[in-house]
């Protein structure tokens, strides 16, 4: 970890305050947030060293995660290709397990994590792999792939899918720049350079 964890006690007043939005929000609801020592995992640690930026960063990916239009089965296969893009350990050791829970096989998670396109995934699924990895890939989404999105999540759902793979890969750079660890004990989802 390149960046100290603030604990509670070494946190002035703007960090405080964005300590407790995070703690308190959708994700503090839904999973635990802390070391033992109350310091908080994630990017959200490094998030408060510049709180004013920090808490809209944690807004938007309350947000992007608990108030989006898409199903958790493709908000999951976006966050995975975008948590693999960036080869973010934490974001992917994370997603990984809710990808399960949101119903992704083993095979589809494996697959993505390998940059191979799940062919044995549910239509849909395609639909939202073939758009992330042509944005990613390409830096733009061609007429077909656009159109196969719309028709399927409607205009909100694009706007929602866009939003969330540029957030996602905010929390992957944080992640990335600032070394965060796994969880002790975990094992390393992709292989160190």
């Amino acid at each position: 970890m390149r960046i100290d964890y603030l604990t509670p006690e070494k946190m002035n007043e703007e960090q405080r305050r964005l300590y407790e939005n995070i703690k308190g929000g959708e994700r503090g609801k839904r999973s635990t947030l802390t070391n033992d020592d109350g310091s908080l995992v994630g990017p959200f640690n490094a998030w408060l060293y510049s709180p004013n930026i920090g808490d809209r960063l944690q807004s938007l990916g309350e947000a992007v995660r608990f108030h989006n239009s898409l199903p958790p089965n493709l908000l999951e296969v976006a966050v995975l290709i975008v948590g693999r893009e960036w080869r973010a350990q934490f974001e992917w050791w994370a997603h990984a397990r809710l990808a399960k829970q949101a119903g992704l096989s083993e095979e589809i998670i494996e697959n993505i994590k390998n940059k191979k396109r799940p062919e044995n995934a549910k239509p849909e699924e395609l639909v939202i792999y073939d758009f992330c990895r042509e944005l990613l890939d390409r830096k733009r989404v061609s007429g077909e792939n656009y159109q196969r999105a719309k028709d399927l999540i409607g205009d909100k759902g694009v706007v929602n899918l866009v939003s969330l793979i540029g957030y996602y890969t905010v929390v992957s750079m944080t992640l990335n720049i600032f070394e965060v660890p796994l969880p002790e004990g975990q094992t390393l989802p992709f292989v160190e350079n």
